[in-house]
């Protein structure tokens, strides 16, 4: 069986935004973050990239907790191990895969090329067009309220998302210039403060 196809069945369509077209999504910017990784002479596993992100929100829809794993991160991080082991897989790879997925937990640390890579790729879509953007938070929210059972004005979702975009712009991803330029700026960051500020405008 493809290992697309058999991942895919890992992911819930009944979530507006942790689904697999994410995972397809996070693959797609993982693919233009490694190759201008390659052009500054960056040196990135490419396999490690591809699973992890393939992985990383695998399983987003069930109950960890439930399931004996702190996090979802971890849960997923279990999955893809499992399959890949399957596959014969190298250890070496799967351990750095694993590693990967945890580093996507919002307060990891993130220290190899692969893990800020990963990292990067699942934040892209953070500092995408602003109608991506936008559809993003409100898919987002919709997951929220599913999990939690609540319903929340449009204004009250857009301050707590705001609190949790503001932790992420705290971060800096230090992987190439795009996210850290010779002047000490990020485009990356710029792109989002832009996005957030223009949301926060609208509400």
């Amino acid at each position: 069986m493809d290992l697309e196809l058999e991942v895919e069945g890992l992911y819930s369509p009944a979530l507006a935004y942790h689904n697999f077209q994410h995972a397809q999504d996070t693959i797609s910017a993982a693919e233009h973050i490694t190759r201008r990784c390659i052009d500054e002479g960056i040196r990135v596993d490419h396999n490690v990239v591809y699973y992890a992100l393939l992985f990383h929100d695998a399983g987003f829809y069930d109950d960890h907790r439930s399931l004996g794993f702190k996090t979802k991160e971890a849960y997923s991080a279990d999955l893809a191990s499992i399959r890949l082991r399957e596959r014969d897989v190298a250890p070496k790879t799967v351990d750095k895969v694993t590693a990967a997925i945890l580093s996507t937990h919002k307060d990891a640390n993130f220290v190899t090329v692969e893990q800020k890579a990963v990292r990067a790729a699942d934040l892209s879509g953070l500092a995408a067009d602003y109608d991506i953007f936008k559809k993003n938070t409100a898919d987002l929210k919709a997951e929220h309220e599913l999990f939690n059972a609540v319903i929340l004005s449009w204004p009250a979702w857009i301050e707590n998302a705001s609190k949790i975009i503001r932790f992420y712009l705290s971060q800096e991803i230090r992987l190439m210039s795009y996210f850290v330029n010779e002047f000490g700026q990020s485009a990356f960051h710029q792109a989002v403060r832009e996005n957030l500020e223009r949301l926060i405008e609208e509400r």
